[in-house]
């Protein structure tokens, strides 16, 4: 095809439209968030002028005075409305304030407000409703053992249930959060509760009954599911709250005694299988009371699924569609108050769309059992029975989200997940590609344990591994104790999956040692990583670090400098995922992440389809992001009804087929040099219409010289000049959109990368040929933040201003 003929073909194209195409259904996330802000609403018109919503509360929490009100106050504190800002708030903390401890409920509730307020002035108030939670705690006469929380605070007054048991338990461990003091054996105790209160004594074991006076009772009452949803709460509420944990741990050397061995693992095995089994958001008259509850097991488990139930999507699309128009949801029998009910809801929607910041990978072989639930098998025949080699920390990644959320964002509320692929057949790369869509929305993938992972991650289940890192995903490894067989199939499993980028040591100038706190590489000499273009996506510790993040003792006071090995292992983490997020916050949870599909459903585009070239550069990293092109590419396709092809072309400059695209793409992040047949083709190709679009990966100096030095050759009359903010390029006319605002990391004046990205105008910069801009360049990464990297050091875009950016210019091109 000729020169002349190709601009034809790229005129005919510029016909297509870039209207926004017909609106979807409004997406889940979206729908979740107005609910919550209807709901809000509804409960800010229902307070009393002094302070309270005692007097619309019935049924539910009748004669607990402060009960309605701090379960209203706890909703709005986590849907994010804070004293501060809110009048509302402020008027009912103080009225919490004033209240003397009475009812359990009460206490238990106001407790969880404090915490979540974190106020040091609450800490008094909170360490007395502790003490008088523990004062009022039932116990048997005889033996001393704990029989639960009654109504009543009078111990021996009444006999225990199940329910108020709970919201002790919530209001000890919100105690122990905001700072109280809380002996382990009080912790002890509860496990021991638990567990000899379990039902499981049959087929149908792992329940819990309401009334639990002795192990007698166990007879006496009908399974109840609100109250084993509790059960399993309350266990792994107790093992949270342990100080100094079971595991035994040698502090020297990170290795433990007793890895994988908990009290009261097996009664939270049978309990979520029995839930698993049993699940249902309707039970009986405490809908609400119980949606709550599931709220709160999926999020302490760190489970995506309970049963085969993908609990919080299940539970928004339940919800949604059962709000009243007014914002307010109406239940019956103790949910009957439509106060509480709402409160309820809001509690469901606002905690468990909390962004997950770590997903823990599960891996291993397990046994099917029905209704999809199943129990997991060691795959090693040396372990204890029920162990499980991928999760023998039980609290590490939940310690590291704490870590992160206090020392790197702020307070920010983020969240854990287990994320387990086994319970998919993910055979169908379309089924793995959705299921990436899932795992990208969080940042960090978590992998650690005992024998060989590469003999498990197998298939579809590599797969979606594989293509969670090419989509800009992070993954942090460990061998736990400092196991020799995984530390091995893990370097097995990254070499079979990327087999030209290996893992190395980690060199002592790496971001990752100085991306937060100061951290010296001498403390972990044996750390490794791998890169993929520009960016690492995995860090590995072959020496043991999981120990240490299993312990709250271990996390270290914020601003003081570590002091031990365990306090140096929580600052690496900081660290590397400081590093991973380029401290930016994740979306909610149900935020939708759209991914190309790969090359061979893209083997017949249409014709005329718009397709991008990359130019290669000989003896450089041309193509740092290799997936750059085909993300953008479909964006295009989704946004502005473009027909295009994902496979991009990759050449040369100096190739006789680049005279066939109008669009180039040039990204790197090392020196490099165009040969004088390069530039004269590329020269040829721009001045009869042709289009240049490059960037510098990270900002990278190397690159920005040699790009510069480029440009002076390839057109020695021209200079490149900072397209205008009120340049068509960034107009409506062009993109569909005015591009006015960008979100970018930037230098500081002093050197070295912002912390954080911020909303800048628009930076490019370009040469015009004949009134059109024929190079557009980019000292600021877009390439690589199309494939959603981030780090630290990273100077440039995130993804969405990239690809509206990319948007912009492809859409210029066509249309100029």
């Amino acid at each position: 095809m000729t020169r002349s003929l190709a601009w034809l073909a790229l005129l005919s194209l510029a016909t297509v439209t870039t209207a926004a195409p017909p609106k979807a259904e409004e997406e889940l996330v979206d729908r979740v968030q107005k609910s919550i802000r209807l709901g809000v609403d509804y409960l800010a018109k229902r307070q009393a002028k002094d302070g309270h919503w005692e007097n619309v509360a019935t049924k539910f929490l009748i004669g607990q005075k402060g009960g309605a009100t701090a379960l209203v106050t706890l909703a709005l504190l986590n849907c994010g409305e804070r004293p501060e800002r809110n009048p509302n708030v402020a008027r009912a903390l103080d009225y919490l304030r004033k209240l003397p401890p009475e009812r359990t409920y009460v206490v238990g509730l106001q407790n969880l407000v404090f915490a979540e307020v974190g106020n040091a002035g609450d800490v008094p108030l909170v360490q007395r409703n502790v003490d008088w939670l523990l004062k009022t705690a039932l116990a048997d006469k005889a033996t001393g053992r704990l029989q639960g929380w009654s109504y009543l605070s009078a111990p021996g007054a009444e006999t225990g249930d199940n329910s108020n048991t709970q919201y002790a338990l919530l209001g000890l461990y919100a105690g122990k959060q905001a700072g109280a003091t809380i002996p382990d054996g009080e912790w002890r105790r509860v496990q021991e509760y638990y567990t000899r209160t379990q039902r499981a004594a049959s087929p149908t074991a792992g329940f819990w009954t309401y009334q639990t006076a002795g192990n007698a009772a166990l007879a006496d009452g009908a399974a109840s599911f609100t109250m084993s949803v509790a059960g399993v709460c309350g266990l792994i509420i107790a093992n949270m709250g342990l100080g100094a944990g079971e595991q035994g741990l040698d502090p020297a050397t990170g290795v433990a005694a007793n890895c994988g061995v908990y009290a009261g693992d097996d009664a939270v095995a049978r309990g979520l299988n029995w839930v698993g089994e049993k699940f249902d958001f309707e039970q009986g008259k405490s809908k609400f009371y119980n949606i709550y509850g599931i709220e709160r097991l999926g999020r302490l488990s760190g489970r995506r699924f309970l049963g085969v139930f993908d609990w919080y999507r299940e539970g928004c699309e339940y919800l949604t569609r059962r709000q009243n128009p007014d914002g307010s949801f109406s239940g019956d029998g103790i949910d009957g108050s439509v106060v509480v009910s709402t409160s309820f809801a809001l509690l469901f929607l606002s905690k468990g769309r909390t962004p997950v910041l770590v997903s823990k990978l599960a891996w291993g072989d397990y046994q099917d059992r029905l209704k999809g639930t199943f129990v997991e098998v060691s795959g090693d025949p040396g372990t204890r029975p029920g162990v499980v080699n991928w999760n023998r920390k039980h609290n590490d990644a939940r310690h590291l989200v704490e870590y992160a959320s206090k020392e790197l964002f702020k307070g920010t509320p983020l969240a854990w997940q287990a994320y387990d692929p086994r319970r998919r057949n993910l055979s169908d790369p379309a089924d793995q590609l959705a299921e990436v869509g899932v795992l990208v929305q969080s940042p960090v993938v978590y992998l650690n344990g005992h024998t060989n992972p590469a003999l498990w991650i197998r298939d579809g289940r590599r797969e979606v591994l594989k293509r969670y890192i090419e989509e800009g995903g992070f993954v942090l490894a460990e061998a736990c104790c400092g196991d020799k067989e995984f530390a091995d199939g893990f370097r097995e499993l990254m070499r079979e999956m990327f087999p030209d980028t290996p893992l190395r040591k980690m060199p002592p100038e790496h971001a990752v040692w100085r991306s937060h706190a100061d951290v010296s590489p001498a403390d972990f000499p044996d750390l490794e990583c791998m890169e993929r273009g520009c960016k690492t996506v995995v860090v590995f510790s072959p020496k043991p670090l999981a120990g240490y993040w299993e312990e709250h003792r271990f996390m270290p006071e914020k601003g003081k400098a570590a002091k031990n090995e365990g306090e140096r292992a929580f600052r690496l983490a900081g660290n590397v995922i400081a590093y991973a997020t380029g401290m930016e916050v994740p979306k909610p949870r149900l935020t939708r992440q759209a991914l190309a599909a790969g090359s061979k459903e893209d083997r017949s585009p249409p014709r005329g389809a718009f397709v991008p070239a990359q130019l290669k550069v000989a003896g450089a990293d041309s193509e740092p992001a290799p997936a750059a092109m085909r993300n953008l590419m479909a964006y295009l396709r989704d946004t502005a009804r473009l027909d295009v092809r994902l496979d991009k072309e990759s050449l040369f400059a100096s190739d006789t087929d680049l005279a066939k695209f109008k669009f180039l793409y040039l990204h790197g992040r090392k020196s490099f040099t165009l040969g004088d047949e390069e530039l004269k083709e590329l020269r040829g190709n721009l001045q009869v219409g042709g289009l240049l679009l490059a960037d510098a990966a990270c900002g990278k100096k190397e690159f920005d010289a040699s790009f510069r030095a480029a440009v002076a050759r390839l057109f020695p009359d021209s200079k490149l000049e900072v397209i205008p903010a009120n340049d068509p390029l960034f107009s409506a006319k062009i993109g569909g959109e005015e591009l006015t605002s960008v979100r970018c990391r930037r230098e500081k004046p002093e050197g070295g990368a912002e912390a954080e990205m911020r909303a800048y105008p628009p930076y490019l910069e370009g040469i015009k040929i004949d009134g059109r801009w024929a190079v557009v360049y980019s000292k600021y990464d877009i390439g690589c933040a199309l494939e959603g990297h981030k780090s630290t050091d990273c100077l440039g875009h995130d993804k969405e201003s990239a690809l509206k950016l990319g948007r912009a210019v492809v859409l210029y091109a066509l249309k100029r």
